[in-house]
């Protein structure tokens, strides 16, 4: 009987980590999956209440957010994004890249962490993405960005969309 008993406990052990690597890899394609639907360039517009904008935003070039090509690495559904500003009264540039992490319980919530390279400048925003993955809107955690309470809400419309 002790031996059955042990064998059966062997058993349940190899199913357990042999199903928590199915559902791991499961989890990592379905990630991968959300995170490639915002792969594309991207046009700030600013937000006024409840309504945005139909211009895009002033000084904001276009957003270029990749997504990798392969799938089953643990950091297949982290989007890289670039972007520059342009100040518009003197026409100088400021490039910014970063990552954007989507939520893994909620695919259409995400968090963008964002640095300029010219400086030690980092900003945290929290993203919203609407239901048909053609805006996204964003806001700023002023308490993580270095200059405070800077940023204003925005969204981003999937340029072409």
């Amino acid at each position: 009987m002790d031996s059955i008993f042990w064998f059966g406990v062997a058993i349940g052990f190899a199913a357990n980590i042999l199903a928590s690597h199915c559902w791991e890899i499961i989890s990592r394609f379905r990630s991968w999956k959300s995170a490639r639907r915002l792969a594309g360039i991207w046009v700030a517009y600013n937000m006024r209440g409840r309504l945005v904008d139909t211009t895009p935003m002033l000084g904001a070039s276009p957003t270029v957010v990749s997504a990798k090509r392969h799938w089953l690495s643990a950091n297949s559904a982290v989007l890289a994004v670039r972007c520059q500003d342009i100040d518009v009264s003197t026409g100088q540039t400021r490039d910014h890249e970063g990552h954007i992490v989507l939520d893994p319980v909620i695919p259409w919530l995400a968090t963008r962490i964002d640095r300029y390279l010219d400086s030690n400048e980092l900003v945290e925003q929290r993203l919203v993405i609407g239901p048909d993955y053609n805006i996204v809107y964003v806001f700023p955690v002023a308490s993580v960005a270095t200059l405070g309470d800077v940023y204003a809400r925005h969204a981003w419309r999937r340029q072409g969309a």
